[in-house]
């Protein structure tokens, strides 16, 4: 299997160069990659200025924001709220004045009592924090304009963190406790919208720039046309068992979304994790699908007294990945080319090779693999190291191709 490695590459793996940039600070996941991993992956396709690209999974919209900051037509897509939110307000035109003034009604708005407060984020915040909150979310929800609430979304959200007694660890968070700073919220809030307006002068656009588009989508079922896109730059979720429902449960309940709701999500995304379910519809798809001898191999290797779950998701990851690449290979131009950006996981002692076997998929839906670069190799779990020793995995950009005839 060709491997490249590239360690030049290894820091735009991470989130780490996103903290700097404006736009792409607004908000960010802790796992994404960078826009420069974007960039060095365009250019070595040569990337045609009139091509579409595509993101089946947005999550925080850094492949979005940088194609359009390239001048190139893209559309994003995630089953996430928040990421579809985030990514919206992220690729956005905006115009300052409207921005000022809308900051002007929001601060002066007299709100009435909160009704309601989920038992999560009364857990997350004191009763005075959470009534700030709300103070700041009320008018922010009446804002006529979509672009406009949403830019007023994400800076709330990014400063809630910073009062939330939920902080993220791995794949759930843990809970600290510190005194009230409800009189902080709306100080850090004024201070965050100051900041993203200033990049909005910054790094604005002409009418004359392709639009970005984002919304709420599957994966493994697209809402495109066959061979629509002449790119995709992606990262589904690691196989790491991180629900991401639950890591941003504290954004979902602040976006408005119920308890039942983010349940929903929990039980709809993709197979990264034990509480995931098989999707709905698909097994007509995957009546031809038998895995692959890596899978199998993997699958063999799991010590019979490993939590059962772990070979429950591992199978459902893969054919959800599965699913995803024939969405790929129907949306791609004849010799357009996609990247997954992967990471290799450890289960129970066992190596999952998530880059070979993704490739090893994509040739099943007709896909041809070209390279794997490989970015940078990562530790384990502390609790994998603890009982397995340190070994350590590949976190990859899997390179695939479509045929051009």
């Amino acid at each position: 299997m060709g491997f490249e490695h590239r360690p030049e590459l290894a820091a735009a793996a991470t989130s780490r160069e996103l903290k700097a940039a404006p736009r792409h600070n607004w908000f960010y996941f802790p796992h994404s990659y960078s826009y420069r991993l974007v960039n060095e992956i365009l250019d070595s396709w040569e990337f045609p200025q009139n091509g579409i690209l595509a993101d089946n999974f947005s999550g925080s919209g850094t492949t979005l924001l940088t194609a359009r900051q390239r001048g190139l037509l893209v559309l994003g897509f995630d089953l996430s709220p928040l990421a579809v939110t985030v990514s919206k307000a992220k690729v956005a035109s905006y115009k300052t004045v409207q921005l000022n003034q809308a900051m002007n009604k929001i601060l002066s708005h007299q709100a009435g009592e909160v009704s309601h407060i989920p038992i999560r984020l009364s857990k997350a915040f004191t009763q005075e924090e959470v009534r700030e909150l709300f103070k700041l979310l009320a008018p922010i929800s009446e804002l006529r304009s979509g672009t406009t609430r949403r830019f007023f979304q994400v800076a709330l959200l990014w400063t809630a963190k910073e009062f939330s007694r939920a902080v993220p660890d791995g794949g759930w968070f843990r809970w600290k406790e510190w005194p009230d700073r409800s009189r902080e919220i709306r100080q850090s809030f004024e201070s965050r919208v100051f900041c993203m307006i200033a990049d909005v002068e910054t790094v604005n656009w002409l009418n004359d720039v392709p639009p970005a588009r984002a919304r709420l989508a599957d994966a493994r079922k697209l809402p495109l046309r066959a061979e629509s896109v002449d790119g995709l730059i992606t990262s589904p979720p690691y196989p790491n068992r991180h629900d991401y429902s639950r890591v941003f449960h504290i954004d979902l309940l602040l976006l408005g979304l119920s308890e039942a709701k983010v349940t929903k999500l929990r039980h709809e995304s993709i197979r990264s994790h034990v509480e995931a379910r098989g999707p709905n519809g698909y097994k007509r798809r995957l009546k031809d699908y038998s895995g692959t001898e890596s899978i199998h191999s993997v699958l063999t290797e799991l010590p019979s007294d490993s939590d059962p779950r772990i070979e429950q998701l591992l199978k459902g990851y893969f054919e959800d990945i599965y699913l995803s690449l024939s969405e790929v290979q129907r949306i791609l131009r004849p010799g357009g080319r996609a990247a997954y950006v992967v990471g290799n996981v450890r289960h129970a002692g066992v190596m999952v090779p998530v880059d070979k076997i993704t490739a090893e998929l994509a040739s099943q839906v007709g896909l041809s693999f070209d390279v794997a670069w490989v970015l940078r190799l990562r530790g384990n779990s502390a609790q994998q190291m603890g009982l397995y020793g340190k070994v350590q995995s590949r976190e990859s950009v899997v390179i695939l191709s479509k045929g051009s005839g």
